[in-house]
C-alpha cells in the first residue's frame, strides 16, 4: 500500500476528473441496466448501487477525491432523469453515510481521513455494498408484518400507485403468521391510466391471493371513499417534516380521505426518509426540478394543439403534508409523522454488524 505522501503525489498527478478508469464508466447506463435486470429494485436503491459501481472503477486515494467523484456522478445521474427525487435521495444517503463513517475512529484509533484508515472505509463500502440492497428488500417484509395488524376482516382498503411495499403488505395480510390468521378484505385500486402495466401487476397479484379488487379511475375516489375503511399508500420520498412526495394524485386522495375522516397510512422504507422540506406543490425542495403541469396559453386556434399538451415528466409527483397522514408503516415499526424526522443514518451507523455498505 502506498504511503500518504505517495498518495498525495499521485492525486496531484492524476486527479479524479482525469482518471481513465472513471472516464470509461457510464453511471447512467449502469443505473438503467440495474433497473432493467431487477424488477424489484427501486430507483433510489439503483442509484446507490450505481454509485458503488462508480467507486469500483476508480482508484481514489483521498477523501476529497472520492467526495468529488461522488458529487460529480450524482449530478450526472440526476440530470439524466426527468424526476430526480428518488435518485437524489439515494445518492444523498450514500454520500452522507460515507461522510459519517469518516468521522469514526479507524483501526489505529486515528481519524479515517488518514490514508490507511480511508482505504479501510472505502474497501468496506465496496465489500458490503450489495448488502444494502438486500437489506432494503427485506424491509418490505418487515413493513408487511407491521401493517397487517391494521387490516381487519371485511375491511375495504383503498390504494393507488405501484408501491412494492404496499403490494407486499396487502399480500402478506392474506397469509397466516405466527398463529395470526389471514385477513379477508377487499381492495379498491385507483388506476393510473398512464401506467397500465403497473396497474395490472398490482391487481393481478392481489387477485391471485384471493383478494377481491375493484378498479376505479381517480375521478371516482370521492364517490368510493365512503365505502373505505383504510387508505394505504406508498411514497417516493418522505420529507423531514413527515410529509410525503409521491405519485401525482396522492394529495387529492389524502384530501378526500380527510374530508371523510378516513385514516390514511403510508408504507415506506426508512431509506426513503430525507432532509428535504417542501414549501408547496411547485417547490418540492429539489433545485431546478420543475414539472410544468400547468401550461397557460392564450390562442385563437380551435381545439388543443401540441403546444397545449402538458410537458410534465412521465412520472409526476405531488406533496402531501403530514397533517393528512395518520401513521407510517416502516421497517422500524409504526411511526407517527412527527417521529420520521429522525435521520435514517443514525439507525444505520448504530447497528454493529452486517451494515448496509
Amino acid at each position: 500500500m502506498p504511503s500518504a505522501v505517495d498518495a498525495s503525489a499521485s492525486s496531484r498527478e492524476l486527479p479524479i476528473r482525469n482518471n481513465p478508469d472513471i472516464e470509461s464508466f457510464d453511471i447512467v447506463d449502469t443505473y438503467n441496466r440495474l433497473l432493467a435486470e431487477d424488477p424489484d429494485l427501486i430507483k433510489s436503491l439503483a442509484a446507490i448501487e450505481a454509485m458503488i459501481e462508480a467507486l469500483r472503477h476508480v482508484s481514489s486515494t483521498t477523501v476529497h477525491e472520492t467526495m468529488d467523484l461522488m458529487k460529480a456522478q450524482s449530478a450526472k445521474l440526476q440530470s439524466s432523469v426527468t424526476n430526480p427525487i428518488a435518485v437524489y435521495h439515494g445518492t444523498d444517503l450514500f454520500q452522507q453515510y460515507f461522510l459519517k463513517q469518516l468521522k469514526q475512529p479507524g483501526p489505529d484509533r486515528e481519524t479515517t481521513s488518514s490514508h490507511r484508515n480511508f482505504e479501510v472505509v472505502r474497501e468496506q463500502l465496496l465489500r458490503n455494498g450489495t448488502a444494502f440492497v438486500q437489506k432494503a428488500k427485506r424491509a418490505r417484509e418487515t413493513i408487511a408484518w407491521v401493517g397487517r395488524r391494521f387490516i381487519r376482516d371485511n375491511y375495504t382498503i383503498l390504494t393507488h400507485g405501484g408501491s412494492r411495499a404496499v403490494g407486499t403488505l396487502l399480500e402478506r395480510a392474506t397469509e397466516s403468521h405466527g398463529g395470526d390468521p389471514p385477513r379477508r378484505f377487499n381492495v379498491i385500486y385507483v388506476v393510473d391510466e398512464t401506467k397500465p402495466t403497473e396497474s395490472n401487476r398490482m391487481v393481478e397479484a392481489l387477485r391471485i391471493k384471493g383478494v377481491k379488487v375493484a378498479t376505479i379511475p381517480v375521478s371516482a375516489v370521492a364517490y368510493a371513499m365512503e365505502k373505505v375503511n383504510r387508505v394505504i399508500l406508498g411514497a417516493e420520498a418522505v420529507a423531514s417534516n413527515g410529509g410525503v412526495i409521491s405519485r401525482m394524485g396522492t394529495y387529492q386522495i389524502a384530501l378526500i380521505a380527510k374530508a371523510y375522516n378516513k385514516e390514511l397510512f403510508v408504507a415506506a422504507e426508512q431509506y426513503k426518509f430525507g432532509d428535504t422540506f417542501p414549501e408547496n406543490q411547485s417547490r418540492l425542495g429539489f433545485p431546478g426540478f420543475k414539472q410544468n403541469i400547468i401550461n397557460f396559453r392564450s390562442s385563437r386556434s380551435q381545439g388543443q394543439t401540441s403546444e397545449d399538451t402538458c410537458q410534465c415528466p412521465s412520472d409526476p409527483v405531488d406533496y402531501t403534508p403530514p397533517e393528512f397522514i395518520t401513521s407510517f408503516f416502516t421497517d422500524q415499526g409504526d411511526l407517527t409523522p412527527q417521529a420520521v424526522a429522525r435521520n435514517i443514518l443514525d439507525f444505520i451507523v448504530d447497528k454493529p454488524v452486517d451494515l448496509p455498505m
